[in-house]
């Protein structure tokens, strides 16, 4: 048997690698320690040039003039839609009040009836009035004889007063009373005629052609002439064969109404149906406590309105001068009033005081203080004064 030597040479790479990887990791850790050490550097110095290069360039922009968005101001168009709230009215409406004391006999009408002028609506019974209408027939026919007698006593006191038994003054007083009885036939006949002209007011008729839309009495109640305050009406009449709409007019376009101008009516049920009407009057003063114009629009009615009805009503205005338009963003409440800052051709801010008109939601109506050539700053800061030179960033036409 042959005799087996280890093999020296097969244990001798387990120890070679740690011995050579030594040095190697030895000669890492430098390198390793500068990274670091750039790193930590890095981390603390770069927001600082951050920072500095950010202050600079703020400094560089606040040397600059402000930058703002600007706009042109646009007119109006000449056709202007003016859409206002009313209330519809009959053309012609009436309370018809008792004229005369007494009980109601008869009622001819019902509520809804369509009645004629003239028409007779109920009776009234005044036994009182006609008792006076009597006594003063009685007094007429009365100082009818006295006249006759006093004319025939004043006649023939003028004769003997021509021949001799009777003195000139007893003619002359005879004829005195002869003019005194005249004087009370006249007035004894004014007072049958006044008595029978009130007696005539216990027919009550309609005034004009229209419906009845109230009665308040019925038969045997007692009624009091009169209009005054605690007097009950006997009937409502309206007219609703035309029917009226009164609208406030805003003051900016008070000139622009005139009778004639069209209109259309129409309701929150249905929007889409507009009646066509007109303007027929103007109040033609201000109200001084809303500063508008009370304007009267007139239309036929077909049945589709009841009166009494909530509308819409939209005018088309033909307006001689119209407005000038300016986004809602470019003014400033300032203490000077309404402002806006306009930017000249050399780019610097002026400071006008506007008087406005109406507000469109995005855009609002300038009367005065602007021109077609403008350019205003849109949503301008307080900091922006008169004479500050601006740098324009956005300029387009007013929406």
């Amino acid at each position: 048997m042959k005799e087996q030597t280890p093999d020296v040479s097969a244990a001798a790479p387990a120890i070679a690698p740690e011995a050579h990887t030594a040095p190697a990791r030895a000669g890492r850790w430098p390198w390793v320690f500068a990274a670091l050490l750039l790193v930590l550097l890095g981390l603390g110095v770069a927001p600082r040039l951050e920072r500095s290069r950010a202050l600079d360039r703020r400094e560089a922009e606040s040397r600059q003039p402000p930058l703002v968005a600007a706009a042109r101001v646009t007119r109006a168009q000449p056709t202007a839609e003016l859409m206002l709230p009313g209330t519809v009215l009959p053309i012609q409406r009436a309370l018809l009040h008792a004229r005369i004391n007494g009980f109601v006999g008869r009622v001819h009408v019902e509520m809804g009836d369509r009645v004629r002028a003239g028409q007779l609506l109920a009776e009234l019974e005044a036994p009182e009035l006609q008792a006076e209408c009597h006594r003063a027939r009685a007094r007429l026919d009365e100082t009818e004889r006295n006249l006759e007698l006093a004319r025939a006593s004043a006649q023939r006191a003028q004769i003997l007063a021509g021949e001799g038994p009777v003195s000139h003054e007893v003619a002359e007083e005879a004829r005195a009373r002869a003019n005194s009885a005249e004087a009370a036939l006249k007035s004894a006949k004014a007072e049958v005629e006044r008595l029978d002209a009130l007696y005539a007011y216990r027919r009550v008729v309609a005034p004009f052609d229209g419906l009845i839309v109230r009665r308040n009495v019925d038969r045997g109640a007692l009624v009091t002439a009169g209009s005054g305050t605690g007097v009950t009406s006997l009937f409502e009449i309206a007219q609703t064969h035309t029917l009226k709409v009164y609208l406030e007019v805003p003051q900016s376009l008070a000139h622009d109404i005139r009778p004639g101008l069209e209109a259309r009516i129409s309701t929150l049920e249905a929007p889409a149906r507009a009646l066509p009407g007109r303007v027929v009057r103007t109040a033609g003063v201000l109200d001084p406590g809303t500063r508008t114009l009370l304007t009267e629009v007139q239309f036929t009615n077909d049945g589709a309105l009841f009166a009494g009805a909530f509308v819409r009503v939209r005018l088309l205005i033909e307006r001689e001068a119209p407005p000038i338009l300016i986004p809602a963003s470019a003014l400033a409440a300032r203490r000077e009033g309404p402002t806006v800052l306009v930017v000249d051709g050399a780019n610097a801010v002026q400071q006008r005081v506007v008087v406005l008109g109406r507000d469109l939601g995005a855009q609002v109506e300038v009367l005065d203080g602007l021109s077609v050539e403008d350019r205003v700053v849109l949503s301008p800061p307080d900091t922006l004064g008169d004479g500050r030179v601006v740098r324009v960033a956005e300029e387009r036409a007013a929406l």
